[in-house]
């Protein structure tokens, strides 16, 4: 049984070197009806996502993020391997 997607992660994106990512939630799967029934529901294979400190949405398949420990990222700029924050503390 797959494991559950961890929202409170952030990561990189294949193809979108150098920065981190938030993932905020699953993206939705409409059915073939929507217009008549509104009927969505989540789509675990995929996760919408925005750049740490941007707030344009973009959606990304979840085999194409990798999670990121807490020191590869600057929580402010969103760069990876960016020591701006490190040398605050």
């Amino acid at each position: 049984m797959p494991s559950e997607f961890d929202f409170d992660a952030k990561y990189t994106v294949e193809g979108w070197r150098g920065i981190a990512w938030h993932a905020w939630h699953h993206a939705k799967l409409r059915d073939a009806d929507y217009e008549w029934t509104g009927i969505e529901v989540d789509d675990p294979e995929r996760v919408v996502c925005t750049m740490v400190g941007d707030d344009e949405k973009h959606t990304f398949y979840v085999e194409e993020l990798t999670k990121l420990e807490e020191d590869e990222y600057c929580p402010e700029c969103g760069q990876i391997g960016c020591k701006a924050y490190a040398l605050g503390e």
